[in-house]
Parts: C-alpha cells; sequence; structure tokens
C-alpha cells in the first residue's frame, strides 16, 4: 500500500504542480489526453517500490502488447486470448525472475483489465459492429502485484525477460524504482531485459 504513497512522492517531487480553473468540458479534454499519454503500443510501464520486507510492482500496458487488439472481445477467439492473458499475467514465476536468496513469495495479485470490463456489453454487439466501433478506442491493463521478500537486502536484480517471451509484442520496458535508499528508472527490451540495484 506504501508504494502508492512512496510513488506519488516522487511524481510530485519531479512533476510541477499548475492548478487552475477551467469549464468543466476542458478539463475532461485535458483528462483525457493526460491518459493517453501513457499510452504507448509496444511500451509496458512498470513501478516498483520497495520497503522492508514488502516489494510491490504495477505493470501498466497497452492491451495491444498483451492480447493484440484494443477492441472489446466479441468472438471465441478473442475471449480465449483474453483469458489466456490474464493468466500469463497472474503468474509470477513465468513474467518475472527475482534473486532467488531475497525470498520474495506473492502475497497478492490485482489485475484491472479495460477489455474484461465490457465484455457484457459486446455480447450484444458483433465481431465488425464492435471492431470497428472501437477502431480508436484505447484499452488498457495494469496489474498490481505484492510479495513479502525474508530477505530483502539480497534483492539486487529483477529480470523481465518472461515478459517479452510471453507477450511478443512488447518492444520495452520503461521501469521506474524507488526503494528507502534510492530511486532509479531504467529502459529494458528484448537484448536487455535485467534491472540491477
Amino acid at each position: 500500500m506504501r508504494f502508492y504513497y512512496l510513488l506519488a512522492s516522487a511524481l510530485f517531487a519531479l512533476l510541477p504542480l499548475n492548478i487552475t480553473a477551467h469549464e468543466h468540458e476542458h478539463e475532461h479534454e485535458h483528462e483525457h489526453e493526460l491518459s493517453l499519454a501513457g499510452h504507448e503500443h509496444g511500451v509496458v510501464r512498470i513501478n516498483i517500490a520497495l520497503e522492508a520486507q514488502q516489494l510491490e510492482m504495477e505493470l501498466q500496458s497497452p492491451a495491444m502488447n498483451i492480447v493484440g487488439f484494443e477492441y472489446q472481445p466479441s468472438s471465441a477467439a478473442d475471449q480465449q486470448a483474453l483469458v489466456a492473458a490474464e493468466k500469463a499475467l497472474k503468474n509470477e514465476h513465468l513474467l518475472f525472475n527475482l534473486t532467488a536468496d531475497a525470498h520474495c513469495v506473492l502475497s497478492a495479485v490485482t489485475l484491472n483489465n479495460d477489455l474484461a470490463k465490457h465484455m457484457d456489453e459486446t455480447a450484444h454487439t458483433t465481431a465488425a459492429d464492435s471492431k470497428h466501433g472501437d477502431a480508436h478506442a484505447h484499452s488498457d491493463i495494469q496489474v498490481n502485484y505484492q510479495f513479502t521478500c525474508s530477505n530483502p537486502n539480497a534483492l539486487k536484480r529483477l529480470d523481465f525477460a518472461g515478459i517479452f517471451r510471453a507477450f511478443p509484442l512488447t518492444e520495452k520496458i520503461h521501469v521506474q524504482w524507488i526503494s528507502t535508499d534510492a530511486q532509479d528508472s531504467a529502459v529494458l527490451s528484448p537484448s536487455n531485459t535485467t534491472l540491477n540495484w
């Protein structure tokens, strides 16, 4: 939980605040622009916080990188791809390789998926309508992982090769991490999959 406080503190320290009063419609346009700024096909964003024995990771990605589409799933094949992707996202051993000596064990995982939220709505829509109607829609997937590490001082590296293997449309991973001692960022690629600290 403290992950969000640490991350928010870091982001507020880096970003200038500019609060002005605007009309209601302009605020919605501005919020939409901000949400799209982080939506980049081929790019996964991972935020990591380590405090005491708690390791928290937040993975954010356009659905395109994970399932290969962003329209609402309407065919059986689309729905199967979505179920398979969610299963892979919940398998931390498939996606991450943490320093073994840190003895990190997954204690919780939560997944928020824009596509899954609307599966019931698409039951009444044809596949053609869904694909064409949502051609410009952006759908995102967010997964929060909480680990408990019995030896957190041994945690010196995280390898993300599994993400590139499981989701081949991922070209880059932007990682930001923060601990009680330091903070940093890195850009990983299929040829450079390891974060060291």
